[in-house]
């Protein structure tokens, strides 16, 4: 298969919305990371989609929407609290996962009674969903398990000779993926972290979000039940900032003829040593870790990353750090 590089222009996307109403997978750019897109209502597109990414097919989908509405020819029941949330947030880098309707097969959902759904930030997402005209299921468009891609030379790094076509857009700005929370139940959940906080979704609800942290416990969301997000090299991850031990570890691994690097928030302190910034900001660690690890992975064969963020936003770049490391601290 050839996969074509479409562009933003109205002719590539009445094409890449054709391709995907005639069950063919087009990449595209969200503002988390690059979305891999199917029809929703065409379970063989869906399932092609696993085989792309080599996903495993009881890890659910996220349904991808342009406008508000369309929630509702996905979703059997929106409740109180979904409406709030859709009205006040959306769109957003925000998941809601809600009981769904028949027309939501089971390959979407691995099974559960419950669909998760999303009306993306990005201009350039909306747009493409509207000429695809139905929703869109998209996983991030990589092989299952490696750094989500955050610009589209990843995505064809990834999935070249795999998929239809790539709809190269603009680099994402968030660069780790949206938050899902889940409405179906009595109590709102957040399944997974990211930019849109418990904080921020609790001023809307006025009640209690409680965050899953708990990896063995089950639930209905995507994205959170095997490994992801990893570098093809061996990674820890530190917390502390501790300079010493860090530098300690580095010299360890430098004696025993590894290649390291150290990805870290300063590091003009550890002087000769191969080290590079893991960003500024928590904005700025989030939009460039997936980039970072890709690029790092290519020059050296070992990872040492520290983060010591303890923002709201940081506790869900850190879910994603902790992820990429395979849960090895220092």
């Amino acid at each position: 298969m050839k996969t074509e590089l479409l562009q933003f222009n109205d002719a590539d996307l009445i094409t890449a919305g054709k391709y995907i109403r005639d069950g063919k997978l087009v990449a595209f750019p969200t503002e988390t990371v690059y979305g891999l897109g199917a029809n929703a209502y065409d379970s063989e597109a869906v399932r092609s989609t696993y085989t792309a990414k080599g996903r495993p097919s009881d890890n659910p989908l996220i349904v991808h929407i342009w406008h508000k509405e369309q929630i509702y020819g996905v979703a059997r029941e929106v409740n109180d609290d979904a409406v709030k949330i859709v009205n006040s947030l959306m769109p957003a880098s925000l998941t809601v996962v809600l009981p769904k309707k028949d027309v939501i097969s089971d390959a979407i959902t691995a099974g559960l009674d419950t669909v998760a759904i999303r009306m993306p930030k990005s201009v350039q997402a909306r747009e493409f969903l509207r000429y695809a005209e139905v929703p869109v299921t998209a996983p991030s468009a990589n092989l299952s398990g490696r750094p989500s891609p955050t610009n589209w030379q990843r995505v064809y790094d990834d999935l070249n000779g795999k998929i239809s076509a790539i709809l190269c857009g603009d680099p994402c700005q968030v660069g780790i993926e949206s938050t899902v929370l889940d409405l179906s139940g009595k109590d709102p959940l957040i399944l997974r972290p990211g930019v849109v906080t418990a904080d921020m979704i609790e001023a809307v609800l006025h009640k209690s979000v409680r965050v899953v942290t708990n990896p063995k416990e089950k639930v209905n969301s995507p994205g959170v039940r095997y490994k992801h997000y990893a570098p093809k090299v061996d990674m820890v991850l530190d917390v502390s900032g501790d300079m010493e031990k860090l530098s300690r570890y580095y010299d360890g691994l430098i004696a025993s003829g590894r290649n390291p690097v150290l990805l870290v928030e300063k590091p003009q302190l550890f002087g000769s040593r191969n080290a590079v910034c893991i960003g500024q900001t928590d904005d700025e660690v989030a939009r460039n870790l997936f980039e970072n690890l890709r690029i790092l992975e290519g020059k050296f064969d070992y990872i040492i990353a520290s983060y010591t963020s303890t923002t709201p936003f940081a506790k869900s770049v850190l879910n994603r750090l902790v992820r990429s490391a395979g849960n090895n601290l220092i």
